[in-house]
């Protein structure tokens, strides 16, 4: 029920999380934010995760633990690392338990910002057995969480030259379809910008009714391109 993007464009990073928690009655939703931030100076570093909340909210105390270690890393994967090695001891110490409970042990990551040997912005996916890979700009976008419903606008349209804003604009659109199909993942949604070189992330919560705005236009422009569609290369294919 987790919906979470980042992508990578030549200006920067996009990225958005959902909020919602509970799995259940749709009368009975709970919201959290499943993104988390860490700066100082030259670091520039958020997280958005996917998972076992149990297991994130120990791995995100046990981050901010060490964050002057992290601040002291001068590229991003070596923070990566750091994260990584956390996981690794979170599931040596917790897997048999939660087996135990018919629980797997599930934990995913989006790692994205710039430290201050990066010559530009970086992205990053960490698996549950907290192996990791950086998201190249042949690739310029990574979902964990529910991926299926809106991943095929970005592999459509999703480009390292887009700009920030088409780059925004693809991934609320992306969220959209998945909202459509699959009703547990809901607003509100955080978004992340960050610009290369400028070590500031910017931050933004998108209420319900602004969501629903940008899906009723992206509906009428659906339609319009149909209409467009069904006068012209439509025709030709029952010639």
């Amino acid at each position: 029920m987790t919906f979470c993007v980042g992508l990578r464009t030549k200006q920067g990073l996009v990225a958005i999380s959902d909020t919602r928690l509970t799995s259940g009655e749709l009368d009975f939703v709970v919201t959290s934010r499943k993104v988390f931030t860490f700066e100082r100076g030259r670091h520039s570093m958020f997280i958005m995760l996917s998972g076992l909340k149990s297991i994130s909210d120990m791995a995100i105390t046990y981050i901010n633990e060490r964050k002057d270690y992290l601040f002291s890393c001068a590229k991003l994967y070596q923070g990566v690392d750091l994260i990584a090695k956390i996981i690794r001891e979170i599931r040596t110490r917790e897997e048999d338990w939660l087996k135990q409970g018919d629980v797997e042990f599930e934990l995913n990551y989006l790692i994205g910002g710039q430290f201050p040997e990066d010559d530009t912005a970086q992205l990053f996916r960490i698996y549950p057995e907290a192996s990791w890979k950086r998201i190249s700009r042949d690739s310029p976008f990574e979902i964990i969480g529910e991926a299926k419903y809106g991943k095929s606008i970005l592999e459509t349209a999703a480009h390292f030259d887009n700009s920030r804003e088409k780059t925004l604009l693809l991934a609320l659109l992306s969220f959209d379809a998945t909202m459509r199909s699959y009703p547990l993942c809901s607003p509100p949604v955080d978004v992340i910008i960050y610009k290369s070189g400028g070590f500031k992330l910017q931050k933004k919560r998108l209420q319900k009714k602004q969501l629903l705005k940008l899906s009723a236009r992206w509906d009428a422009e659906l339609n319009k391109a149909l209409d467009r569609l069904t006068g012209s290369a439509a025709k030709s294919l029952f010639k």
